[in-house]
């Protein structure tokens, strides 16, 4: 993102980075449906937080050049903060991964409508 890209594209770029962290973490999570054992120090659980550190950098960069777009903003770092906080911990029960879940939904249903707002124009 730069100083000159339009809103549309700035969403865009967030919400793929979003949906990358999103299947990441469950393919991280594998099939089991009762609770997961998780290593926060594992190899792919360190690539999570770093691609949550990655998306909280453009997410600033986002609210300070469009600081008008406060639900999106709020529901990113709820989101974020979400995804930390379970993949940080050494066990996972169904409840939390409900919860996140949740979170997640809520912003791809936010993305949804920002993108119906904010269309894509593909002219060449």
């Amino acid at each position: 993102m730069d100083e000159y890209s339009p809103k549309r594209h700035d969403i865009a770029q967030l919400k793929f980075l979003c949906e990358c962290l999103y299947h990441d973490c469950l393919t991280s999570l594998g099939e089991r449906k009762q609770g997961w054992t998780n290593d926060p120090t594992s190899a792919i659980n360190l690539q999570l937080h770093d691609l949550i550190e990655h998306i909280a950098t453009f997410a600033l960069n986002y609210k300070i050049k469009h600081d008008d777009d406060s639900k999106l903003i709020e529901q990113i770092d709820e989101y974020l903060d979400e995804t930390f906080m379970l993949f940080s911990n050494y066990g996972i029960n169904a409840q939390e991964l409900q919860k996140w879940r949740k979170s997640g939904n809520r912003l791809f249903r936010i993305f949804v409508n920002a993108s119906k707002a904010n269309p894509v124009s593909l002219s060449f």
